[in-house]
This record gives C-alpha cells, sequence and structure tokens, in this order.
C-alpha cells in the first residue's frame, strides 16, 4: 500500500517513527466506546507495528480490527502523524523479536518487563487508510 502524502510529510512520519516518541493507540471497546493506551510502534514498510499481551485493547481488536494511532513528539506536541487504519495481522512473538526491537529503540536494551515463557506477546501490524500530519514550528517572537 501506498501513502497518499506528499515526499515531505511521508519523510516527517518516517522521521517520527524513527525516534522513540510514544504512540497512543485507541481501539473500540464492545459497546463503541474508544479506548486509548500509549505503546511502543514502529514502521514495517508501509505499515505501523505494535506489540501486545492479553488484555483489553488486543481483544478488543480481534473483535474489531479498527484502530488508530497517534505518534507525537514530546518535544512539541505540534508535531504529530494520526493514522486511521485497520489490523491486518495479529501473530505471536514467541521468543520476544518484536517487543525486543521496540524495547531497543526505545530504552535501548531488550524487553525486562516480562519472560516469554511467562506472558505470551503478539506483534500487531496496522494497515493504513488515512494518514494526517501535523509539523508546525513554535512561533518565533509573539505571534499576538
Amino acid at each position: 500500500m501506498q501513502w497518499n502524502l506528499d515526499p515531505r510529510e511521508e519523510e516527517f512520519v518516517r522521521t517520527l517513527l524513527e525516534a522513540p516518541y510514544p504512540c497512543c493507540l485507541t481501539s473500540l471497546d464492545e459497546d463503541g466506546r474508544p479506548y486509548a493506551v500509549v505503546v511502543w510502534c514502529a514502521l514495517d514498510g508501509n505499515r505501523f507495528t505494535v506489540n501486545a499481551a492479553e488484555g483489553l485493547w488486543l481483544r478488543n481488536l480481534r473483535r474489531d480490527p479498527r484502530a488508530s494511532l497517534v505518534i507525537v513528539d514530546t518535544g512539541n506536541i505540534l508535531r504529530h502523524v494520526s493514522v486511521q487504519g485497520r489490523v491486518v495481522s495479529i501473530e505471536p512473538d514467541p521468543d520476544y523479536a518484536h517487543i525486543d526491537s521496540l524495547s531497543q529503540a526505545y530504552e535501548g536494551r531488550r524487553y525486562q518487563y516480562s519472560r516469554p515463557e511467562n506472558v505470551p506477546r503478539f506483534r500487531l501490524v496496522v494497515e493504513p487508510d488515512r494518514i494526517r500530519t501535523l509539523d508546525l514550528a513554535p512561533p518565533e517572537g509573539e505571534v499576538r
């Protein structure tokens, strides 16, 4: 799938995903209410990946694959990427290879919060339907 972004926007998305910025993932509860969590995310080609253990938002996505992601530059929240899409794959991460790669990017070390033999983890792939970007530099001086 190709993104419908101009080259500058595409570069911006890739820049935010290469840095360890937080990603807010929103799924839908059974009654349709949004449920949001902060996760680590990465790119795999033109798709987004996240990792999950069993829990509410993974159950939500198994039932209804619609999801949104927001990746925010913590140094300037007026720089962010918003993704609307669908989870197209949920695969076991039995040796923690995927969560270890995310942990390496975000914490500089292998994942330390559980062990594969105790807590099964899953690699999720989100296929974007729509990507929006906002990349505003702080104004210089007073604007008004």
